[in-house]
């Protein structure tokens, strides 16, 4: 922009309104055809004066710019993305690149939040506020979901608008003046020995192994009923896997009892993909998930899920299927293992790291591993 004293007679400026200092504010209009240059100053007129009226609101500024490109005869269109359209590809670009079971969680908070939406989901991006963010945190609240749930979903929803920011559709993160609630800070319970070896002979079919990788190797859920044949080395006694959570591929030694049950299969058999087949297709999550089967094992054998009250009267299991990953760590801290060897055996080292590691290494995390109680 320019300003002068007299207010210039080219259309190839606008003089939108006169200065303090008695100058003419100037705005090129960077045409160089005289009659765009003044369809251009035209319709930089008409919305100067909306301004000055205190009129010119976002759906009004968009529309004169649409008619600046129009009447100018740029060629060109101003780009407007509807909250939905903008989601609907973020969330396809994260399930294209993340692990199936974190593309499905991203899509539970993205359906949830343009639900909370209704018709407004069509509106443009750029007229979201932090009001609409709340909205949907405090519907989230309503299902009488975990704070830690919550937090996440918010930063789900945050997330998809710092893309929007950092590609220029919006120029700031209404999530961001949301204040997410406390995470409640709970202790994971642990599962002993026995009732480990209770939950084993209780549950059928391939549960009984699912249980058992769960207990000697520390793994989640997810990584445990996706564990490949093409990962597991019975000469040398090692299982090979790679984190869905965090993409870090894991090698540790087999647990004698593990051993053994692999053995058993890998001779009887017939060649598969996944050592679990039928678990390995299935959601973790859900009325109908495996987290959900593994808790009707565990009150079919009457094992305590050990249920508190949180803050905000939030009920909370301390033990689930994950408390067998607690389990696990939990053994080798009793038998005295080093952290630094527990954090390697549950997958918190770098897949650089793991390639690094030498014989005598690998000698201290089998010797770690055979520590752990058997269940025979």
């Amino acid at each position: 922009m320019a300003s002068v004293h007299q207010r210039p007679k080219s259309p190839y400026w606008h003089a939108s309104y006169l200065g303090p200092d008695g100058r003419w504010i100037l705005r090129s209009t960077k045409q160089e055809n005289r009659q765009s240059a003044l369809a251009v100053a035209m319709e930089y007129e008409r919305a100067s004066k909306l301004a000055r009226r205190g009129e010119l609101v976002e759906t009004q500024a968009r529309e004169v710019l649409k008619d600046i490109m129009k009447r100018a005869d740029m060629g060109e269109t101003l780009q407007t993305v509807s909250i939905k359209s903008h989601f609907d590809t973020w969330l396809a670009s994260k399930c294209g690149r993340k692990a199936k079971s974190t593309g499905e969680r991203y899509g539970v908070a993205v359906a949830d939040f343009l639900e909370t939406l209704g018709n407004r989901a069509t509106k443009p991006l750029t007229s979201l506020t932090a009001a609409d963010v709340e909205r949907f945190l405090d519907h989230r609240i309503a299902k009488k979901l975990s704070p830690a749930t919550v937090r996440l979903d918010v930063k789900i929803i945050g997330g998809a608008l710092n893309a929007a920011r950092r590609q220029g559709l919006i120029t700031t993160n209404p999530a961001e003046a949301v204040e997410l609630p406390e995470a409640d800070s709970m202790e994971r319970g642990t599962f002993t020995p026995e009732e480990v070896k209770m939950l084993v002979d209780t549950a059928e079919g391939q549960w009984k192994l699912l249980i058992l990788f769960a207990y000697f190797t520390g793994a989640r859920l997810c990584d445990c009923c996706r564990m490949q044949w093409d990962g597991v080395d019975l000469a040398r006694e090692t299982l090979t896997y790679q984190q869905a959570k965090t993409g870090a591929k894991v090698t540790l030694p087999l647990h004698p009892d593990l051993l053994a049950q692999l053995n058993k299969l890998a001779g009887t058999d017939k060649p598969e993909v996944f050592i679990m087949p039928t678990l390995a297709g299935q959601r973790g999550s859900g009325r109908r998930g495996l987290s959900e089967t593994f808790k009707k094992i565990m009150r079919k054998v009457g094992v305590d899920s050990q249920t508190v009250k949180g803050k905000g009267n939030q009920m909370f299991s301390k033990r689930s299927f994950h408390a067998l990953r607690h389990s696990f760590t939990s053994a080798l801290a009793n038998q005295n293992v080093s952290s630094e060897l527990r954090m390697k055996l549950t997958g918190h080292s770098t897949e650089g790291e793991h390639k690094k590691y030498t014989h005598h290494e690998m000698d201290n995390l089998r010797a770690a591993v055979k520590k752990i109680p058997s269940l025979g």
